[in-house]
């Protein structure tokens, strides 16, 4: 049986257990980075550095929820279109979010940039925390897209029918980064800059992993060429899908945050 087959003649609650824990593990690793940014920081740099990663998180979790956006507004498309039997219809969601990621990291990566000083004041950064804040941050925003990408496109692995080679490549992730983070802190001397040097390259491999499941034969659908550019009706059913998890995914941490 293919997987195709799989996902539309198993038992209901098989595919919920197969799919489920992977999902949750995926959210798990996200958070996993900052926690380990954090641990090493502290230790290598002091109370001042691990300030600096703190202020810089909000505008990090922009990034990742506006790719979270995609990603379950392009992951719930992708399944309704290969539940049609639809391949070619996945193919352009798969393209077309692809697409809008990029463009989007891209756009968030200028205007953070743009405003470096100002949001990192707006977040509470005194002029003792604002030379770690900026080191950290600078290194993190260039590496949006990658980050985006892995984070964003990894749901489309999961929606095929691979949600254990998905949860395996999200996890991947911080255990590169609590790999590269002590090397970089203690063994170069790099603070904040390698913290955040660390996280962006395993983010890089990841993005490289993700990229390496489409166009390498490993899965059912493909990255083409002709499906990244953007379509509208698609882009508008990827955000009205997406945005329903993103803006309460926002207000919880919001919430959370007033509390």
């Amino acid at each position: 049986m293919d997987r195709a087959q799989r996902l539309g003649q198993t038992k209901i609650w098989t595919l919920l257990w197969q799919f489920t824990l992977p999902a949750m593990l995926v959210m798990l690793a996200g958070a996993l980075y900052n926690v380990i940014d954090r641990i090493f920081v502290g230790n290598a740099v002091g109370s001042l550095g691990i300030a600096g990663v703190t202020i810089a998180y909000p505008i990090v979790m922009v990034t990742s929820a506006v790719a979270g956006l995609i990603g379950v507004g392009g992951t719930a498309l992708v399944s309704i279109r290969l539940g049609q039997k639809d391949t070619d219809g996945a193919e352009l969601v798969i393209g077309n979010s692809l697409t809008l990621t990029a463009v989007l990291s891209v756009i968030l990566t200028a205007l953070a940039l743009i405003f470096f000083n100002p949001l990192l004041t707006l977040f509470g950064a005194s002029q003792e925390v604002l030379p770690y804040a900026r080191s950290y941050l600078v290194i993190i925003l260039l590496g949006t897209i990658f980050q985006s990408i892995s984070f964003g496109m990894n749901g489309f692995i999961r929606a095929e029918g691979h949600p254990r080679k998905a949860m395996i490549r999200v996890i991947t992730g911080p255990i590169l980064n609590a790999i590269l983070a002590p090397i970089f802190l203690f063994g170069f001397g790099w603070g904040v800059t390698g913290a955040a040097l660390a996280t962006v390259l395993a983010q890089i491999i990841s993005a490289i992993w993700v990229f390496a499941h489409f166009l390498t034969g490993q899965s059912m659908l493909k990255i083409r060429l002709k499906y990244l550019r953007p379509n509208w009706a698609v882009t508008w059913k990827v955000f009205s899908i997406g945005a329903s998890p993103f803006f309460h995914a926002n207000a919880g941490q919001h919430h959370g945050c007033s509390g």
